[in-house]
């Protein structure tokens, strides 16, 4: 039973996390350049002021009442609209604050500062869709702001996962402002997030030329070379970034991801024991500790370390897991570990790992009809996993149904011809069934789990042959630079995991659509992910169309 098999996947590499949190969507209008709707004597222009102010200063009650009286005074002010969204927001009324904002999008149409502010408030109500077309309108209609594209691009790499459209447009703000550090870094994280570290170590090298000692510059490097299976060379590089920022809590925490990708899970546990005062607020540390101080042996400081994590982040399910896992293991606690791992499972009923976890406690307490239950979903949702089939192996075969019972014999005696008329006549030949028309569905799974296989194997040339003479790289590259980028891809050394979960299958006209959770892992870099394959008919095989990150 390894705790690693899921915290590695879904923590490790998160010290970049401490980087990427910027500092929530600056919706607060009073510093932002709002647009004026110009006007004879504008009536509401005093209070918009006193409204700006008390934005400023945080006081809710005053702004609200300001923003109100301009509103009030002028039923077209947008800036009193725009305030009023601001104030609704901060007062937890998400609906209320985005039909304010519409308002204001409906009285000055094509504003780009409008459409702006609009999507920065559905980035912060969670709706990254319904802001991407927000900045996308914003843009056309102003195709040189360049915060407009900045914004965007964020968008797309750390809430929609089209890290090839982010790099699109960081290459076009690039053009414009060739000498930004910001934008080169932005645009090392979107094509580490697309995978294609060569490209993302470029930028990154560009900057650290122009000043070597660029903290953030230094962590986001040694990640790329982290994910390359450099640990060495990434330790060197996350610590000039402490060296540079002794406080530096994403270098902290990625120099112990570092540490113990290198096996010094010792040293790894020092790092992240410092990481924790750097940020007291976050179960990040804490969990990557607990991770730790598990592969050391180390039960009961495992176990204090996830349950400090989970009081700073009670519904933080991944920790909840594996502490359930952690005390399955030692048999300990197994009712608090099977009341976190059912409130896991209320959130994400489908998520195989969380099944399997809740047959490794069911198992623990003894329950084996629930265990074999649960790891049968587990498999049944990702039924590649070898882990998963290991675990409902242990049980053996399914019991089958007890024959029927023999029928009682008479106490009278039977005559012998009627047990011969009893004994069956030879059965008459059986016709031949005509075929049963294929079930797409049924096919797909089938192809899909081969794809799987091939890849996981490093097999270029089986894995290519998956996709469709029409097929188009998501990042609009030409097929043949897409796929010598995949055979250098498989070509490196090292064993790589591949596991999908939770496919749905949709036929859409003559395409069959798969959607899936997608769990990646080699010896340096792990991600995870929702993914959408489009699979069409090519001589008479089901292929891939389409291939895109959700």
């Amino acid at each position: 039973m390894q705790l690693s098999r899921f915290c590695l996947a879904l923590f490790m590499g998160s010290g970049l996390a401490f980087q990427l949190a910027p500092a929530a969507a600056d919706v607060v209008l009073g510093n932002s350049s709002l647009p004026v709707i110009e006007g004879a004597g504008r009536p509401d222009s005093e209070a918009i002021n006193r409204g700006r102010s008390a934005l400023r200063a945080r006081n809710l009650d005053q702004a609200e009442k300001y923003f109100s009286e301009a509103y009030r005074q002028n039923p077209a002010s947008v800036e009193a609209m725009l305030g009023l969204a601001v104030i609704s927001h901060s007062q937890g009324k998400a609906k209320l604050a985005r039909d304010w904002m519409a308002s204001a999008v409906a009285m000055a149409p094509g504003q780009p500062a409008v459409l702006q502010a609009q999507a920065r408030l559905l980035v912060e109500q969670g709706l990254p869709a319904s802001a991407e077309e927000s900045y996308r309108a914003a843009i056309a209609a102003n195709p040189e702001g360049l915060q407009l594209k900045l914004d965007l691009a964020s968008l797309y790499t750390d809430s929609l996962r089209k890290p090839g459209q982010a790099v699109t447009l960081l290459r076009e703000a690039l053009k414009q402002k060739p000498d930004s550090v910001d934008i080169l870094y932005q645009l090392a994280l979107a094509y580490m997030a697309d995978g294609r570290l060569d490209e993302a170590a470029r930028p990154l090298d560009d900057a650290l030329r122009r000043d070597p000692a660029e903290p953030r510059m230094l962590q986001a490097r040694g990640l790329v070379a982290q994910r390359q299976g450099q640990a060495e060379r990434a330790l060197e590089y996350f610590d000039k970034a402490l060296a540079a920022k002794k406080d530096f809590v994403g270098a902290m925490i990625s120099r112990g991801d570092a540490l113990q990708l290198l096996g010094r899970s010792e040293a790894a546990v020092e790092a992240y024991r410092k990481a924790i005062p750097m940020a007291p607020a976050s179960a990040l540390p804490h969990a990557l500790l607990g991770q730790a101080l598990n592969r050391l042996k180390r039960p009961a400081e495992a176990e204090k370390a996830y349950r400090e994590a989970l009081r700073l982040e009670p519904d933080n399910f991944r920790v909840a897991n594996n502490l359930a896992v952690l005390l399955a293991g030692q048999k300990t606690g197994l009712d608090d570990a099977l009341a976190m791992i059912r409130r896991a499972l209320e959130r994400e009923p489908n998520r195989a790992t969380y099944l399997d976890t809740l047959g490794l406690v069911q198992q623990a307490r003894g329950d084996k009809a629930a265990a074999r239950q649960a790891f049968e979903r587990a498999v049944a949702l990702e039924p590649g996993n070898s882990e998963f089939r290991l675990h409902l192996a242990q049980f053996g075969n399914a019991p089958q149904a007890a024959p029927a019972p023999a029928p009682v014999p008479s106490s009278a005696p039977v005559p012998a011809a009627a047990v011969a008329a009893k004994v069956p006549a030879p059965a008459a030949p059986t016709a031949v069934r005509p075929a049963v028309a294929e079930d797409p569905a049924v096919a797909v799974a089938g192809r899909l789990e081969a794809w799987r296989q091939a890849w996981e194997s490093k097999d270029a040339r089986r894995y290519l042959s998956f996709y469709a003479a029409a097929f188009v790289p998501a990042d609009n590259r030409a097929r043949g630079a897409w796929e010598a980028d995949r055979r250098a891809k498989l070509d490196k050394k090292g064993e790589i995991r591949v596991q999908l979960g939770a496919p749905t299958f949709k036929a859409e006209g003559e395409v069959m659509a798969v959607n899936f959770e997608q769990r990646y892992q080699s010896g340096s870099y792990s991600d995870a992910g929702r993914k959408r394959l489009e699979w069409v008919r090519e001589a008479g095989e089901w292929k891939i169309r389409s291939e895109r990150q959700l």
